[in-house]
């Protein structure tokens, strides 16, 4: 290849082709059509998709109002059934007046205890004053006679229960929704109001434990439309009237029915979803949930938009495809004119250009490079690469192919030849370029024969000015020799001149400083970097720079001096700059010993876990530190300049500050005082207080150090409770090893004497009474069997060695199995189980079988032990229970009609060894509770003992229902 100049004319572009414009008709239909089709797909999938998000947004809705009326319908009617008892005894004791508080405060708490969803209740008098309250004893005499409930109730003779407005409780301040019920003396007047207050936050736990999605929101109405609850919650709403604001609620629909609406809110202008389900009854109420429409249709939206997006971008890419067919067919006309135009360039380019080959043959020259080099057209096609660059060797010219491998482009300066021999100083571009499976090396020169010139003149003018400046540096130096401080001139980031104190104090010879870098005497160039930042903007300005420095000797040891810099010409630091460098290590060192010391001080009160409060000799508060105000509960601004008499009375400041302190130096003083807080609380308090006197024996100060004991006084209650329960674990274990040794005794008797009687008549008796004998012998055996069983089981479980074999199993037959097993029992005492199997058909768990069962048979044991004879022992299973920790459960609920278990032993009851005081019957071991508690608590589930409020004791039997799996069982 001689040439790569190409010897073809320009294309210009000429008259279009028929076909091609046929091509460009067809291609424009096809766009359309497709355009069309995408549009009406998208537009259908749209409606579609928001027709359905509607739809299911209104069941969801539903289903919720529903779920929730059922909630609420419930909950106060359990509030309900919990009023109408206290009611009938309140009337017996000729209404709230003649109750008695005691009695009537312990069935109030018996009752709360019951009901979750209630706070509190409280028993009003005649006068509408506070009687009882079920939280607080004795209670507060609060007036209560203006509330609206109180005057409907006086007025009103019906004693049916009656939800009110939600109201703040004048006791705790807090919401509550009030439950009221009339109560009425024997002759049939006004004896009072028995109230029960609602707890909003049972039902905001309720709803938030629901996950409502994002704009859902719910409304707990009365049927005239007053709000009692609302949830996210918001106080403001609370007792408003929303009929007015809501049309919805002017019609009335069927019970139990359902109403669904699309409305604007007035309140906020947002669009929403509401479904309204009115429950009747003795309270009818109106659960209505709505949803922002705005929120449930964002997703929609976004697919919506997405939809758009990703058909517009369909669009953009046919439209794309079209255009680069439209170019592509135009690019084809343009390529030979646009070859043309690029060879015209570098062909007339100011700058020589030429290509080689890897041999170093020319393949292209420029007519630049031709004309400087005095050729004619053709005869550059022999020469080499060498031939214009003589100073470029064959050696060098291997060594750049090798590196133009590597880097593709290389820069570099050296001489071109031209005409006459002439050498032309250059700088050179190298590049290696593939052309046609061919590597070629490309080479632009530039003319730098001026640069040089001008490189030249101004190292020319530098030297001169570093004379200059080494005359005048000279006429500095000896004024600066005679100078205490040490001096340094510095000029364009050079050390240019010291006197000779500076080289005693830095130890740094003038010979070896001079023409070093500035940073040298800093202890690093960073640092040196960050502080010239500094000096450059205080000189710039006009201005000085004084500061305090940390710089290095020559043998690295580093001090702190005062250093002073001035521009030798103000706002022009290229002239110079003068700095005067001062010692003050000392100084600095004796004032970081003052200020350490007096912050050593400081944090060490400041951190001491101690009070720490210091008064002057006006006994003014002067000095506190941070324990002090967190133990007193005052402001740091609230205790300084305050007399401690005014805050905590002058016994205690006496108790504080004896005199005797203020009377005799050194005298320290040390002991125990409660003082008040600001909140009114008493705190323990250990004090050691003393006085600071003048040379004089002047009283200057009053100091005194506080250590709260509150905890230690607290440890000392603890251990004085602990001592009693070790007393009282005594007395039980006492008690245990009696019972067990009369429990032991007694089969074992019946067993030797049966057995010693058989033995003595066995040849003489007839077989029936034989039979007997061992029937006495075998049930002996069996009860002493029991006892032996029960511990072993409390053994078992306290070592941690119990071990269940769990799996699904329904309640039901749980039940009915220990019911058969104690039909014998039963059968003695005339006593039967009736079983509630409506509701507990298709309740399983997952448990352990045979546990559980002994769990039933304890409590039925029991049951049997102290119900009267001819009555019934009733149990039920029951789901949407919950456990002590709020998880829902499923459980068993076993009633007695004995006389219960006293409230103060309904916990007791379930520790090992320990029985009712009151209403132990027939013996026993104190084991059976304790060890059925421990296996339900190891199946995650737990047991409960209250009682009936109309007699009898109940035990539950709570399962978690997350282990519940009834639907696969029947």
């Amino acid at each position: 290849m001689k040439s790569l100049r190409s010897s073809r004319p320009p294309m210009l572009p000429g008259a279009g082709n028929p076909s091609l414009s046929r091509l460009r008709l067809g291609l424009l239909l096809v766009f359309f059509l497709l355009s069309m089709a995408v549009i009406l797909s998208a537009i259908w999938v749209s409606i579609r998709e928001y027709r359905h998000e509607l739809n299911q947004a209104v069941q969801q809705n539903v289903g919720l109002a529903r779920s929730l009326d059922e909630h609420a319908a419930r909950s106060f009617i359990s509030v309900e059934q919990a009023l109408d008892n206290l009611g009938e005894i309140l009337t017996r004791s000729n209404g709230v007046d003649g109750s008695n508080q005691a009695d009537m405060y312990q069935m109030l708490v018996s009752k709360k205890a019951l009901t979750p969803q209630i706070r509190g209740i409280i028993t009003i008098d005649s006068q509408g004053f506070i009687h009882t309250h079920g939280l607080e004893f004795p209670a507060r005499r609060i007036d209560l006679s203006d509330r609206s409930y109180f005057k409907f109730h006086r007025s009103n003779p019906d004693t049916r229960s009656q939800i009110g407005q939600p109201v703040i409780s004048r006791t705790d301040g807090k919401w509550l929704i009030p439950v009221t019920q009339r109560v009425n003396r024997p002759d049939g007047s006004f004896g009072g109001v028995l109230l029960a207050a609602v707890e909003p936050a049972y039902f905001l736990d309720f709803y938030k434990s629901l996950h409502l999605t994002e704009g859902q929101s719910v409304r707990l109405m009365l049927d005239d439309g007053t709000i009692l609850l609302n949830y996210p919650f918001n106080d403001r709403e609370l007792g408003n009237n929303e009929r007015p604001m809501m049309p919805a609620l002017s019609g009335k629909q069927a019970e139990g029915d359902t109403l669904n609406k699309e409305w604007t809110d007035p309140k906020t202008g947002q669009t929403e979803l509401v479904s309204f389900h009115e429950h009747g009854g003795a309270h009818p109420l109106i659960v209505m949930v709505s949803s922002n429409k705005d929120v449930l249709l964002a997703k929609y939206r976004q697919d919506t938009l997405l939809r758009i997006i990703a058909t517009l971008a369909l669009m953009l890419v046919i439209t794309g495809l079209l255009y680069l067919l439209f170019r592509q067919i135009r690019h084809a006309e343009q390529v030979e004119s646009r070859l043309y135009l690029t060879q015209f360039t570098v062909d007339h380019g100011p700058d020589p250009v030429l290509w080689c080959d890897s041999d170093g043959y020319l393949s292209y020259a420029n007519q630049n490079l031709i004309r400087l080099a005095g050729l004619d057209e053709n005869e550059w096609y022999h020469l080499r690469f060498t031939d214009f660059l003589p100073r470029i060797t064959a050696e060098k010219w291997q060594s750049l192919w090798s590196e133009l491998r590597e880097k593709q482009h290389l820069m570099l300066e050296t001489q071109l030849r031209i005409k006459d021999d002439q050498l032309l100083p250059v700088e050179i571009t190298l590049a290696l370029i593939e052309y046609q499976a061919t590597k070629y090396l490309c080479v632009t020169a530039r003319d730098i024969s001026q640069r040089i010139q001008t490189q030249t003149e101004l190292r020319r003018h530098r030297d001169q000015l570093q004379e200059l400046v080494l005359e005048r540096t000279a006429e500095v130096s000896t004024v600066l020799d005679a100078s205490p401080l040490a001096i340094m001139l510095a000029v364009q980031g050079k050390i240019r001149l010291v006197n000779p104190a500076f080289e005693i104090l830095l130890g740094f010879p003038a010979s070896d400083i001079i023409g070093r870098p500035t940073h040298t005497i800093f202890a690093s160039a960073s640092h040196y970097t960050e502080k010239r930042a500094q000096i450059s903007q205080a000189l710039l300005s006009g201005g000085a720079y004084r500061d305090e420095i940390e710089l290095y000797r020559h043998d690295h040891s580093p001090f702190w001096a005062m250093v002073n810099i001035k521009s030798l010409v103000p706002g022009d630091t290229s002239k110079g700059e003068i700095a005067v460098i001062e010692d003050i290590t000392a100084q600095r060192i004796a004032a970081q010993t003052l200020k350490q010391s007096e912050r050593l001080k400081r944090t060490v009160i400041d951190q001491s876990a101690d009070g720490f409060l210091l008064l002057n000799h006006r006994q003014r508060v002067v000095e506190i530190n941070p324990a002090i105000c967190l133990m007193l509960g005052f402001s740091r601004e609230e205790l300084l300049d305050r007399d401690p008499a005014f805050l905590w009375g002058e016994p205690c400041f006496r108790q504080v500050f004896p005199k005797e302190i203020q009377l005799h130096p050194g005298y320290n003083h040390v002991g125990e005082v409660t003082l008040p807080t600001r909140d009114g609380e008493s705190r323990p308090f250990l004090i050691n207080s003393g006085a600071i006197h003048a040379d004089d024996g002047k009283l200057e100060h009053l100091f005194a150090f506080f250590t709260n004991i509150s905890q230690l006084k607290e440890i000392e209650r603890h251990l004085v409770d602990a001592k009693e329960a070790a007393e009282a674990a005594n007395q039980a274990k006492s008690t245990f090893l009696a019972n067990m040794s009369h429990e032991l005794r007694t089969p074992m008797h019946a067993i030797l004497s049966f057995s010693e009687i058989g033995m003595a008549k066995a040849d003489k008796v007839p077989g029936p009474s034989l039979i007997r004998y061992f029937d006495r012998i075998h049930a002996s055996g069996q009860r002493l069997l029991v006892l032996l069983n029960d511990l072993l089981d409390m053994s078992r479980l306290e070592a941690n060695k119990m071990q269940y074999d769990k799996e699904y199993c329904a309640l039901l037959d749980i039940v009915q199995s220990a019911a058969n097993e104690l039909g014998g029992l039963l059968s003695a005492r005339n006593l039967s189980v009736h079983i509630d199997e409506s509701t507990g058909q298709e309740i399983a768990a997952l448990f352990d079988r045979a546990r559980i069962t002994q769990v039933v048979v304890n409590v039925l044991s029991n049951a049997i032990k102290f119900s009267p004879a001819d009555s019934a022992i009733e149990v039920s299973i029951q789901a949407d229970l919950r456990l002590p920790s709020g998880e829902t459960a499923v459980g068993i609920l076993v009633r007695d009609h004995g006389p219960g278990v006293p409230d103060e032993e309904l916990e007791s009851i379930f520790d090992k060894f320990i029985q009712s005081s009151k209403l132990r019957v027939d013996g026993g071991t104190g084991l059976g509770l304790a060890i059925s508690r421990q296996i339900m608590e190891d199946h995650g589930g737990a047991i409960i003992a209250s009682n009936h409020p109309l007699g009898g004791a109940i035990f539950s039997l709570l399962l978690p229902q997350g282990a519940a799996h009834g639907q696969d069982l029947f």
